[in-house]
C-alpha cells in the first residue's frame, strides 16, 4: 500500500480517478474572458485590412518619408491601427504595404476613394481588401466548363426609328398613381404607344440617344426598351435621389442620400448599362445639387470639383486620368459639346486675378486662357459646334454699378483670338443658335426685358434692332437652328406669352404669337418640327397639361391632365447623313414636297385615315403571307435537292438528226421598168 501511494505521489489511485471524474470542462473564455475579448479576431482583421499595391520601390533611407506620405493619404479615410511595408534582403521596398483600419467601414472607404489614386506619374494605387485574397485561395484548381446557355433574342432598342411616318415620341407622367404614357406626335393628334399605371414612383428620363426609358423606384432604377417597352436592365440601389446617363449610354450613375448599408457607406455608384455591373462607387456627403459628375460629349471622361482639385476620370477603367489637378480657387467647369476640351474659371485671390482656361484632354495642356479683373461671377457658354466659347463676366465698378462684359474665344482660328464687347444693361441669359454663329441675349430686369440677336463674322454684329419690352425670361432655339421661341416661364407677370421668331435673315421676323397661361416648361422636339409648352403640377395646381405647337407657332392641339407632373421628348441618335447628303436633300426638297403634301392631306380627314390604316393592314397581312410562303418554298427546295442527290445519275449522249421534208421551186415574177 505504501508503495502504491508513493508511486502516485502519496495519493491513492482511486482518489485520483475520482478527482479526474469530477473535473469540469472549463475553457479559457471563462477564466480569461476580459483579456480574450480584447484579442483581435482573424475575420475582423481581414475585413479591416487592405493591401496597397504599386507603391514606390525605394531603399530604406527614404522609407520614413514614404511611410509618412502614405499614412497621410490613407489616414484621411479613417483611424489606422497598424501598418507594415515589407523589404527585400537588400533593404528595398517590395512595392506593396498592409494597412489595418479600426473598422471595416473605414477600409471600405479607403478602397472606394483611393483605388486608382495616382500618387505620381509612375505610381497608381491598387487597393484591395485582405479578405479578398483568402477568397481567391479558395478557387478550385480544376476548371469546370460552364453549361452553354441558349440564345435569348434581345430587344430592338432602335425600333421606334423605323416608324413609317417618322413621328417622334414623347412621354408624360400624371395622376395620383403616376400613370406614365408614351405617345407618337402626329401633326394633329398624339397616338398612344404604351401606357402603364405606377410605371414609376417619381420621374422618368429617356437616355441621351433615346434607346432606354428609365423609371425610378424604391429598390432602384429600371430601364425599358424595345417595341413593347420590356425591362432590359435593373440597378439595385435603394432610395435613389438622382440618376444620370452618360452621353454614350454605356454608363449609368445613381446617387442616394442614404448609404447602401451601415457596413457599406457608398452612396454614388457608376454602373455599366448593358451588364448591370457596379464599375465604381464613391462615398459622398448629402448633395443638394446634380449632376455631381459632368461627362464629356463622347462619354470617355467624367469630372468633378473637390475643393481646389479638378478630378478627371477616364472610362472604362474608372480611374483618374492623372493625379487630381490642383487648380486654386476653381469655381466651375463646362465640357465642350463636340471635343474633349474643358473650360474652367478661377476666382480672384488677393493679388491673383480671376482666370478662364480652356484645356485639352488627355494631355491636359491649355489651349487658351485669359486673366480677368474685378470679377464677381463668371458664366461659361459653349457653342454646339465648338467654334466659339462665350464667357459672361460680371463686374462691380467703383460707382457700385454692375457691368456685363463678354469674352468670345474663337477656338478654330489661329492662336485662339479673344474678342471683347460690353453690354450696358444687365444681362439675364445668353443662348447660342445650335447650328450657326448666332446668339441671343435677354437684358433688363425680370419685369421688363429686351432681346438682342448677334452674328459672329469678322466682327460681332447685331442682327436687326433690339426687341423692346418683351414678356420673356427664356429663349429656346430649334435643334436645327434659325428658329427660336421667346417665353416667360414660371412668371405670372408675363401672362404665358410665346413668340415664335425666324432669325435666318438680316432682320428677325416674328412668325406667330401664342399664349399658354402659367406655362412652366418649354421643349423642342429633336427634329425641330414641334414645340411643347407645359404646365406641371409642381409649378401650379390649376390648368395642368400641355399644348403642342408647330415650329411656326400654330397651336395644333392641347391636352389637360389632372396631376400632370412631367413631359419629355424622346431624343434621337445623331444622323448618319453627311453634310454633303444633307445639302443634296435640301437642294431637291421641292421634288419631295409633293408627296409630303398628298400624304398630309390624306392624314387630315378621318375617312382617309381609316383607308390608310386598312391599306397598311392589308399590306402587312400580304407581306406576312408572302414571307410564310417563301419559307415553305425554301423548305421544298431543300427536300427536292435531297431527293435528287439520292437518285442515280444517268449519262446522256446528245445526237443531232436531220430529215429532208420537201423541196419547192417557184418562178420569179418578171418586173417591168
Amino acid at each position: 500500500s505504501s508503495g502504491i501511494n508513493a508511486e502516485y505521489g502519496g495519493h491513492h489511485p482511486d482518489d485520483i480517478a475520482e478527482a479526474e471524474r469530477l473535473v469540469e470542462d472549463i475553457d479559457d473564455s471563462v477564466l480569461l474572458g476580459d483579456y480574450i475579448g480584447k484579442r483581435p479576431k482573424k475575420e475582423r482583421s481581414l475585413e479591416n485590412g487592405v493591401i496597397v499595391d504599386n507603391i514606390p520601390v525605394i531603399d530604406s533611407k527614404k522609407l520614413p518619408k514614404l511611410t509618412k506620405v502614405l499614412l497621410t493619404i490613407f489616414g484621411k479615410c479613417g483611424s489606422i491601427t497598424s501598418h507594415h511595408i515589407y523589404l527585400t534582403e537588400e533593404g528595398n521596398t517590395k512595392g506593396y504595404m498592409f494597412i489595418v483600419f479600426k473598422t471595416a467601414t473605414e477600409a471600405t472607404t479607403a478602397i472606394s476613394s483611393l483605388n486608382g489614386h495616382r500618387l505620381d506619374r509612375n505610381h497608381c494605387f491598387s487597393v484591395n481588401r485582405l479578405s479578398d485574397f483568402e477568397n481567391y485561395m479558395r478557387v478550385p484548381d480544376d476548371w469546370t466548363q460552364p453549361t452553354p446557355q441558349p440564345y435569348q433574342p434581345q430587344e430592338n432598342l432602335k425600333s421606334w426609328l423605323q416608324d413609317a411616318d417618322c413621328f417622334d415620341h414623347f412621354a408624360i407622367v400624371y395622376g395620383k398613381n403616376r400613370t406614365t404614357g408614351v405617345f407618337s406626335c402626329g401633326p394633329d393628334s398624339a397616338n398612344l404607344v404604351q401606357r402603364r399605371e405606377t410605371w414609376t414612383e417619381s420621374v422618368i428620363k429617356f437616355s441621351p440617344k433615346g434607346s432606354y426609358l428609365s423609371t425610378c423606384h424604391k429598390q432602384g432604377i429600371a430601364l425599358w426598351g424595345g417595341p413593347n417597352f420590356k425591362r432590359v436592365a435593373r440597378f439595385i440601389h435603394p432610395q435613389v435621389s438622382y440618376f444620370q446617363f452618360s452621353p454614350c449610354e454605356r454608363y449609368f450613375v445613381t446617387y442616394s442620400k442614404q448609404p447602401i448599408s451601415p457596413e457599406d457607406p457608398q452612396n454614388l455608384i457608376l454602373w455599366e448599362t448593358r451588364s448591370e455591373t457596379n464599375r465604381r462607387a464613391f462615398t459622398l456627403p448629402v448633395l443638394n445639387y446634380w449632376p455631381y459628375f459632368k461627362w464629356s460629349h463622347d462619354g470617355q471622361y467624367f469630372a468633378t470639383i473637390t475643393g481646389d482639385n479638378l478630378s478627371i476620370y477616364t472610362t472604362p477603367s474608372m480611374k483618374l486620368l492623372n493625379k487630381k489637378l490642383n487648380v486654386q480657387n476653381i469655381r466651375d467647369f463646362v465640357w465642350c459639346p463636340c471635343e474633349n476640351w474643358i473650360a474652367y474659371w478661377q476666382s480672384e485671390n488677393k493679388d491673383i486675378p480671376a482666370r478662364v482656361t480652356i484645356m485639352s484632354l488627355p494631355s491636359c495642356e491649355p489651349i487658351a486662357s485669359k486673366n480677368l479683373f474685378n470679377v464677381t461671377n463668371i458664366e461659361i457658354f459653349w457653342q454646339n459646334s465648338g467654334n466659339y466659347l462665350a464667357v459672361k463676366v460680371d463686374r462691380i465698378m467703383k460707382n457700385r454699378e454692375s457691368e456685363n462684359v463678354f469674352e468670345i474665344f474663337r477656338l478654330r482660328e489661329k492662336d485662339v483670338p479673344v474678342e471683347n464687347f460690353e453690354i450696358k444693361s444687365k444681362v439675364l441669359s445668353l443662348s447660342w443658335d445650335p447650328k450657326g454663329p448666332r446668339f441671343a441675349l435677354i437684358q433688363g430686369d425680370q419685369g421688363r426685358t429686351d432681346v438682342s440677336f448677334y452674328r459672329i463674322g469678322e466682327k460681332i454684329a447685331q442682327i436687326g434692332k433690339t426687341l423692346m419690352n418683351k414678356k420673356c425670361n427664356t429663349i429656346k432655339w430649334s435643334p436645327l437652328g434659325q428658329y427660336c421661341v421667346l417665353a416667360g416661364l414660371n412668371n405670372f407677370a408675363f401672362d404665358g406669352v410665346l413668340e415664335f421668331w425666324d432669325i435666318g435673315s438680316d432682320t428677325p421676323t416674328m412668325m406667330e404669337a401664342g399664349e399658354h397661361f402659367m406655362v412652366t416648361h418649354l421643349a423642342w422636339d429633336p427634329t425641330g418640327r414641334y414645340v411643347c409648352s407645359s404646365n406641371s403640377y409642381g409649378g401650379h395646381s390649376v390648368e395642368n397639361g400641355y399644348f403642342m405647337w408647330s415650329f411656326q407657332g400654330t397651336k395644333l392641339y392641347e391636352t389637360s391632365l389632372e396631376g400632370f407632373v412631367q413631359f419629355q421628348w424622346r431624343p434621337r441618335p445623331p444622323s448618319l447623313l453627311t453634310d454633303a447628303h444633307l445639302k443634296e436633300i435640301k437642294k431637291n426638297m421641292k421634288s419631295y414636297a409633293r408627296d409630303f403634301e398628298i400624304k398630309d392631306k390624306l392624314s387630315k380627314s378621318k375617312a382617309s385615315k381609316e383607308l390608310i390604316e386598312k391599306r397598311r393592314r392589308v399590306y402587312d397581312e400580304y407581306m406576312a403571307y408572302r414571307k410564310r410562303k417563301d419559307q415553305e418554298l425554301k423548305a421544298l427546295c431543300l427536300q427536292y435537292e435531297e431527293i435528287r442527290s439520292d437518285s442515280v445519275e444517268e449519262e446522256f449522249v446528245e445526237e443531232i438528226v436531220e430529215f429532208f421534208i420537201k423541196e419547192e421551186v417557184e418562178p420569179a415574177n418578171d418586173t417591168k421598168e
